[in-house]
Protein backbone atom coordinates (compact mmCIF):
# COMPACT_ATOMS: atom_id res chain seq x y z
CA UNK A 1 0.00 0.00 0.00
CA UNK A 2 2.69 2.28 0.77
CA UNK A 3 4.61 1.33 -2.19
CA UNK A 4 2.05 2.52 -4.44
CA UNK A 5 1.89 6.06 -2.27
CA UNK A 6 5.36 6.34 -2.79
CA UNK A 7 4.69 5.52 -6.72
CA UNK A 8 1.88 7.76 -7.14
CA UNK A 9 4.04 10.59 -4.90
CA UNK A 10 6.87 10.95 -7.55
CA UNK A 11 5.73 8.95 -10.87
CA UNK A 12 5.38 12.33 -12.71
CA UNK A 13 8.70 13.30 -12.03
CA UNK A 14 9.83 9.84 -12.91
CA UNK A 15 7.81 9.70 -16.33
CA UNK A 16 9.24 12.97 -17.50
CA UNK A 17 12.28 11.64 -17.11
CA UNK A 18 11.58 8.59 -19.29
CA UNK A 19 10.03 10.64 -21.73
CA UNK A 20 13.11 12.95 -22.30
CA UNK A 21 15.63 10.26 -22.00
CA UNK A 22 13.63 8.29 -24.83
CA UNK A 23 12.14 11.12 -26.83
CA UNK A 24 16.19 12.73 -27.30
CA UNK A 25 18.47 9.31 -27.05
CA UNK A 26 16.38 7.06 -30.26
CA UNK A 27 16.22 10.00 -32.73
CA UNK A 28 19.65 11.16 -31.91
CA UNK A 29 20.82 7.77 -32.49
CA UNK A 30 19.15 7.64 -35.96
CA UNK A 31 20.39 11.38 -36.50
CA UNK A 32 24.14 10.78 -35.61
CA UNK A 33 24.35 7.10 -37.96
CA UNK A 34 22.53 8.84 -40.84
CA UNK A 35 25.00 9.52 -43.84
CA UNK A 36 27.72 12.47 -43.41
CA UNK A 37 26.49 12.33 -39.49
CA UNK A 38 27.94 13.74 -37.02
CA UNK A 39 29.61 9.83 -35.85
CA UNK A 40 30.97 9.64 -39.64
CA UNK A 41 29.25 6.23 -40.36
CA UNK A 42 28.28 4.98 -44.17
CA UNK A 43 25.47 2.32 -44.04
CA UNK A 44 27.34 -0.96 -44.99
CA UNK A 45 30.72 -0.07 -44.51
CA UNK A 46 33.54 -1.56 -43.25
CA UNK A 47 33.77 -3.20 -39.62
CA UNK A 48 35.62 -0.30 -38.48
CA UNK A 49 33.15 1.83 -39.17
CA UNK A 50 30.69 0.15 -37.13
CA UNK A 51 32.71 0.28 -34.27
CA UNK A 52 33.04 4.23 -34.34
CA UNK A 53 29.88 4.66 -34.05
CA UNK A 54 28.84 1.97 -30.90
CA UNK A 55 32.01 3.65 -29.33
CA UNK A 56 30.69 7.47 -30.64
CA UNK A 57 27.13 7.21 -29.74
CA UNK A 58 27.33 5.59 -26.09
CA UNK A 59 30.17 8.26 -25.34
CA UNK A 60 27.68 11.48 -26.09
CA UNK A 61 24.87 9.64 -25.10
CA UNK A 62 25.52 7.83 -21.62
CA UNK A 63 28.73 8.71 -20.79
CA UNK A 64 28.53 12.43 -20.80
CA UNK A 65 24.67 13.31 -21.13
CA UNK A 66 23.02 10.10 -18.44
CA UNK A 67 25.56 10.95 -16.56
CA UNK A 68 24.29 14.22 -15.76
CA UNK A 69 20.49 13.46 -16.10
CA UNK A 70 21.07 10.58 -13.61
CA UNK A 71 22.56 12.99 -11.31
CA UNK A 72 19.56 15.34 -11.74
CA UNK A 73 16.86 12.45 -11.37
CA UNK A 74 19.06 11.21 -8.05
CA UNK A 75 18.41 14.67 -6.36
CA UNK A 76 14.96 15.55 -7.65
CA UNK A 77 13.05 12.30 -6.97
CA UNK A 78 14.70 12.20 -2.98
CA UNK A 79 12.36 14.12 -1.66
CA UNK A 80 9.15 13.07 -3.86
CA UNK A 81 8.02 10.98 -1.17
CA UNK A 82 9.14 11.50 2.36
CA UNK A 83 9.49 15.27 1.13
CA UNK A 84 5.64 14.86 0.05
CA UNK A 85 4.83 13.63 3.51
CA UNK A 86 6.50 16.02 5.54
CA UNK A 87 4.99 19.08 3.78
CA UNK A 88 1.33 17.70 3.95
CA UNK A 89 2.13 16.91 7.08
CA UNK A 90 1.53 13.27 7.00
CA UNK A 91 4.03 11.37 8.27
CA UNK A 92 2.80 11.42 11.82
CA UNK A 93 -0.52 9.97 11.25
CA UNK A 94 2.04 7.07 8.87
CA UNK A 95 3.82 6.54 12.13
CA UNK A 96 0.78 5.40 14.28
CA UNK A 97 -0.44 2.72 11.42
CA UNK A 98 0.59 -1.09 11.96
CA UNK A 99 3.83 -0.68 9.71
CA UNK A 100 6.61 0.16 11.50
CA UNK A 101 8.85 3.13 10.96
CA UNK A 102 11.68 1.04 9.55
CA UNK A 103 9.29 -0.65 6.74
CA UNK A 104 8.02 3.10 5.76
CA UNK A 105 11.53 4.11 5.64
CA UNK A 106 12.98 1.66 3.25
CA UNK A 107 9.69 1.07 1.13
CA UNK A 108 10.12 5.08 0.44
CA UNK A 109 14.03 4.75 0.00
CA UNK A 110 13.52 1.53 -2.36
CA UNK A 111 10.63 3.33 -4.63
CA UNK A 112 13.50 6.00 -5.18
CA UNK A 113 16.13 3.70 -6.02
CA UNK A 114 14.18 1.48 -8.86
CA UNK A 115 13.08 4.46 -10.36
CA UNK A 116 16.54 5.54 -10.73
CA UNK A 117 18.13 2.22 -12.00
CA UNK A 118 14.57 2.05 -14.14
CA UNK A 119 15.66 5.53 -16.07
CA UNK A 120 19.53 4.28 -16.04
CA UNK A 121 18.11 0.93 -17.64
CA UNK A 122 16.00 2.64 -20.18
CA UNK A 123 18.68 5.13 -21.44
CA UNK A 124 21.37 2.37 -21.77
CA UNK A 125 18.52 -0.26 -23.67
CA UNK A 126 17.49 2.52 -25.87
CA UNK A 127 20.64 3.48 -27.24
CA UNK A 128 21.23 -0.20 -27.53
CA UNK A 129 17.95 -0.73 -29.23
CA UNK A 130 18.67 2.40 -31.34
CA UNK A 131 22.30 1.34 -32.30
CA UNK A 132 21.38 -2.30 -33.26
CA UNK A 133 18.45 -0.86 -34.98
CA UNK A 134 20.57 1.69 -37.72
CA UNK A 135 23.83 -0.33 -37.87
CA UNK A 136 22.07 -3.46 -38.42
CA UNK A 137 24.53 -5.19 -36.59
CA UNK A 138 25.14 -6.22 -32.82
CA UNK A 139 28.93 -4.83 -32.01
CA UNK A 140 29.07 -5.71 -28.60
CA UNK A 141 26.67 -6.60 -25.38
CA UNK A 142 29.71 -4.91 -23.25
CA UNK A 143 27.52 -1.47 -23.76
CA UNK A 144 25.17 -2.53 -21.32
CA UNK A 145 27.52 -2.65 -18.51
CA UNK A 146 27.26 1.06 -18.24
CA UNK A 147 24.36 0.33 -16.13
CA UNK A 148 26.93 -0.18 -13.09
CA UNK A 149 28.52 2.62 -12.59
CA UNK A 150 25.55 5.19 -13.98
CA UNK A 151 23.15 3.62 -11.17
CA UNK A 152 25.81 3.47 -8.49
CA UNK A 153 26.97 7.30 -8.22
CA UNK A 154 23.32 8.09 -8.94
CA UNK A 155 21.47 6.31 -6.42
CA UNK A 156 24.45 7.45 -4.26
CA UNK A 157 23.08 11.32 -4.78
CA UNK A 158 19.40 10.01 -4.20
CA UNK A 159 20.50 8.57 -0.85
CA UNK A 160 22.15 11.53 0.13
CA UNK A 161 19.22 13.86 -0.91
CA UNK A 162 17.12 11.34 0.62
CA UNK A 163 18.49 11.86 3.86
CA UNK A 164 19.06 15.46 4.20
CA UNK A 165 15.50 15.35 3.41
CA UNK A 166 14.68 13.49 6.22
CA UNK A 167 16.89 15.64 8.58
CA UNK A 168 16.09 19.27 7.49
CA UNK A 169 12.20 17.90 7.51
CA UNK A 170 11.58 19.44 3.92
CA UNK A 171 11.93 18.71 0.66
CA UNK A 172 12.86 21.46 -0.61
CA UNK A 173 16.11 22.04 1.92
CA UNK A 174 16.96 18.35 1.45
CA UNK A 175 17.67 18.80 -2.44
CA UNK A 176 19.03 22.67 -1.85
CA UNK A 177 21.67 20.62 0.28
CA UNK A 178 22.45 18.00 -1.29
CA UNK A 179 22.61 20.42 -4.60
CA UNK A 180 25.10 22.36 -2.80
CA UNK A 181 27.20 18.96 -1.38
CA UNK A 182 27.17 17.88 -4.80
CA UNK A 183 28.63 21.05 -6.13
CA UNK A 184 31.28 20.95 -4.45
CA UNK A 185 32.21 17.13 -4.64
CA UNK A 186 32.78 18.02 -8.18
CA UNK A 187 35.84 19.64 -6.74
CA UNK A 188 37.32 17.48 -4.49
CA UNK A 189 40.07 16.34 -7.53
CA UNK A 190 41.14 19.49 -7.51
CA UNK A 191 42.32 19.93 -4.08
CA UNK A 192 43.68 15.99 -4.06
CA UNK A 193 47.54 17.56 -4.79
CA UNK A 194 46.95 19.74 -1.81
CA UNK A 195 46.10 17.20 0.70
CA UNK A 196 48.01 14.98 -0.64
CA UNK A 197 51.19 17.17 -0.05
CA UNK A 198 49.95 17.99 3.72
CA UNK A 199 49.02 13.89 4.26
CA UNK A 200 53.08 13.45 2.72
CA UNK A 201 53.72 15.18 6.47
CA UNK A 202 51.50 13.69 8.20
CA UNK A 203 51.25 9.82 7.40
CA UNK A 204 54.94 9.69 5.96
CA UNK A 205 54.14 9.59 2.56
CA UNK A 206 50.64 8.24 2.02
CA UNK A 207 48.25 9.15 -1.07
CA UNK A 208 44.84 9.86 -0.56
CA UNK A 209 42.66 9.67 -3.91
CA UNK A 210 39.71 11.45 -4.11
CA UNK A 211 37.12 10.79 -6.66
CA UNK A 212 33.96 12.44 -7.08
CA UNK A 213 30.94 10.68 -8.04
CA UNK A 214 31.07 12.60 -11.23
CA UNK A 215 34.25 11.43 -12.39
CA UNK A 216 33.54 7.62 -10.64
CA UNK A 217 30.38 7.24 -13.42
CA UNK A 218 32.69 8.84 -16.10
CA UNK A 219 35.94 6.36 -15.43
CA UNK A 220 32.92 3.42 -15.51
CA UNK A 221 31.67 4.55 -18.76
CA UNK A 222 34.78 5.13 -20.37
CA UNK A 223 36.17 1.67 -19.21
CA UNK A 224 33.11 0.48 -20.63
CA UNK A 225 32.52 1.90 -23.71
CA UNK A 226 36.29 2.17 -24.81
CA UNK A 227 37.98 -0.44 -22.56
CA UNK A 228 40.24 3.03 -21.59
CA UNK A 229 42.09 3.28 -18.25
CA UNK A 230 41.09 1.15 -15.10
CA UNK A 231 37.48 0.37 -13.79
CA UNK A 232 36.68 2.45 -10.56
CA UNK A 233 35.70 -0.75 -8.76
CA UNK A 234 37.11 0.71 -5.37
CA UNK A 235 35.02 3.70 -5.98
CA UNK A 236 32.03 2.01 -6.87
CA UNK A 237 31.68 -0.10 -3.90
CA UNK A 238 32.58 2.67 -1.57
CA UNK A 239 29.81 4.35 -3.07
CA UNK A 240 27.42 1.56 -3.34
CA UNK A 241 27.92 1.04 0.56
CA UNK A 242 27.58 5.15 0.80
CA UNK A 243 24.05 4.45 -0.81
CA UNK A 244 23.30 2.02 1.79
CA UNK A 245 23.95 4.16 4.66
CA UNK A 246 22.41 6.77 4.19
CA UNK A 247 18.91 5.46 4.56
CA UNK A 248 20.34 3.19 7.39
CA UNK A 249 21.02 7.09 9.08
CA UNK A 250 17.59 8.34 8.11
CA UNK A 251 15.70 5.33 9.78
CA UNK A 252 17.79 6.20 12.69
CA UNK A 253 16.37 9.85 13.01
CA UNK A 254 13.19 8.70 11.97
CA UNK A 255 12.97 5.86 14.54
CA UNK A 256 14.04 8.11 17.10
CA UNK A 257 11.78 11.19 16.05
CA UNK A 258 8.95 13.02 17.72
CA UNK A 259 6.86 13.97 14.76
Amino acid sequence: MYAWKCWRDSRSRFIVFLIVILGVYVPFTIYAARPGGPAGYLGGGPLSGVAHLWSWVPTVLLQSLTTFIALFAGLVLAPSSIGQEYQQQTLGFLFTRPRSRRYLNWTCWSVGACEILGLVAAAVLGTFAALICVSRYLYTWRLLGTILPLFVGAVAVYSMTYFLTVCARSGEKGLSYGLGILVVSFFLPLVEPQLNLLLSHLWHGRALHLSSVLSVMWEGCEWVIASAGSFPIGALVFYGLLALAFPVLAQLILERREV
